[in-house]
């Protein structure tokens, strides 16, 4: 964030002034319900107080990418990320879910294993003040995830809206095996139960930060003949549109929507994500760390969604004994950001229920397209600020 870039002035939903503002420098702040742009020596006041508002309103988000039309993959793509698929997969399979932890001790001492073959993941917030991942594999083939943990409360419905899938975890509370049992098309296939398709891996790691598995293993797991509902492909998440990147050091005309070069913000770590106009990929970071995986590699990111959500609190005790963890609603609607090819797309998320897919939708009320490729979705608290540049 030490770049200063000028800025659009936003407040309350209306633009002031015009649209951009380049008269000095100055830093993006975006909170939740607040957008404001103010001085870098007034960065730590802007979010500290005053009435905060619903973000993403006014943004023409998606123009910026007008060479073709957003459109669900064609038949041959894979439906998650509109790629074709590796050499040996088919695009029909169903999808596999795994929770990955995102604490500081799971990357010791080489780095998580699968996050950068997920074909979406979603950052979720648990106790203790850490992150920890849903990583969702449907055309991405790897042949180890983990350290593996226990599934939480919201991650039966955010695997439901795939119509079917196995969810993979290192044990599950009885109120979210409930969750899984009684959805049709969810199947629970934890190590406790399902112990087959795991293992340690105590190469310089501890417990509980050592459990991996074997994808192929968890996708070989029988349905029960009694299952309600077979596995099978997921529906079409997203709207996509070949990657058009904005021109380098150029000013985006009044009907784009704003570049975005990076974006930060607070989900456990501080995690920051710079864009790479070589690859058309945001880097990950945390803690002002390159988010390294045990491929030696740092994450690329096509698509950074950030969802602001309402969270309530839940009965699981952290390491510390405190038994508050968060729980985040990941049905309604909320306020959304989507950065992809460089580009800021402000709106909302939707999703009426359990079952249905959730819709990321522009002030118009039409879908915000994706560029092909991988997406991670941040789950947040309403109150959260995110900052941009």
């Amino acid at each position: 964030m030490g770049t200063e870039i000028g800025h659009r002035f936003r407040t309350e939903g209306r633009s002031t002034g015009g649209r951009y503002n380049t008269a000095s420098p100055m830093r993006a702040i975006r909170c939740p319900r607040l957008l404001v742009f103010v001085v870098v020596a007034l960065v730590a006041a802007a979010c500290g107080g005053g009435k905060p508002k619903p973000s993403g309103q006014g943004t023409k988000a998606g123009q910026a990418l007008p060479a073709a039309s957003a459109a669900s993959p064609a038949a041959g793509k894979c439906p998650l990320t509109d790629l074709d698929p590796p050499p040996g997969v088919k695009v029909d399979r169903f999808v596999l879910g795994v929770k990955i932890d995102g604490s500081i001790a799971s990357k010791s001492p080489s780095g998580q294993s699968g996050l950068d073959s997920a074909d979406i993941v979603y950052d979720e917030p648990v106790e203790g003040g850490f992150g920890r991942f849903l990583a969702l594999y449907q055309c991405g083939n790897p042949t180890k995830v983990g350290p593996i943990r226990e599934a939480r409360a919201e991650d039966p419905s955010l695997l439901a809206q795939y119509g079917s899938g196995i969810l993979a975890s290192a044990g599950i509370p009885p109120d979210v095996l409930q969750a899984v049992t009684s959805t049709a098309g969810l199947v629970n296939e934890d190590s406790i139960r399902h112990g087959t398709a795991y293992f340690r891996d105590s190469t310089g790691r501890q417990a509980p930060y050592n459990l991996f598995a074997d994808p192929a293993k968890l996708r070989a797991y029988k349905v029960p003949a009694t299952a309600v509902k077979p596995l099978a492909a997921p529906p079409s998440q997203f709207s996509f549109v070949p990657l058009v990147s904005p021109a380098s050091g150029s000013t985006p005309s009044p009907s784009q929507s704003p570049k975005a070069g990076s974006i930060r913000f607070k989900l456990g770590p501080q995690i920051q994500y710079q864009y790479d106009t070589a690859t058309a990929s945001y880097l990950r970071s945390e803690n002002s760390q390159p988010h390294v995986t045990d491929s030696g590699s740092q994450i690329r990111v096509v698509n950074v969604v950030v969802m602001w959500v309402q969270m309530s609190n839940g009965q699981i005790a952290d390491a510390a004994g405190n038994t508050t963890t968060p729980v985040p609603t990941v049905t309604g609607t909320g306020n959304a950001m989507v950065l992809t090819g460089g580009v800021e797309h402000d709106g909302t998320w939707s999703r009426p229920d359990d079952a249905s897919v959730m819709s990321l939708l522009d002030s118009a009320g039409k879908p915000i397209p994706l560029s092909p490729g991988n997406t991670w979705i941040h789950i947040i608290p309403k109150e959260e600020p995110v900052y941009v540049q």
